[in-house]
């Protein structure tokens, strides 16, 4: 699974939103939507370390395969 994956999957267990992740962790809607939709691959750590505090779970959840 890809980190995109996991933030998916994440989401929709927790049932948090995607415009809630964006918001709460100032990450940009369209580098959000690159991310999911695995456009986009390495994110720095900066912003797994943000998503994953809205998330409530921790990087290494995130970048699992």
């Amino acid at each position: 699974m890809t980190v995109g994956d996991n933030i998916r999957r994440i989401a929709q267990e927790k049932n948090i939103s995607f415009y809630r992740i964006c918001k709460d962790s100032k990450v940009s809607n369209s580098y959000m939507s690159d991310l999911v939709n695995n456009k986009r691959k390495n994110p720095s750590i900066d912003i797994l370390k943000r998503i994953s505090n809205v998330l409530g779970v921790s990087i290494d959840e995130l970048i699992k395969n």
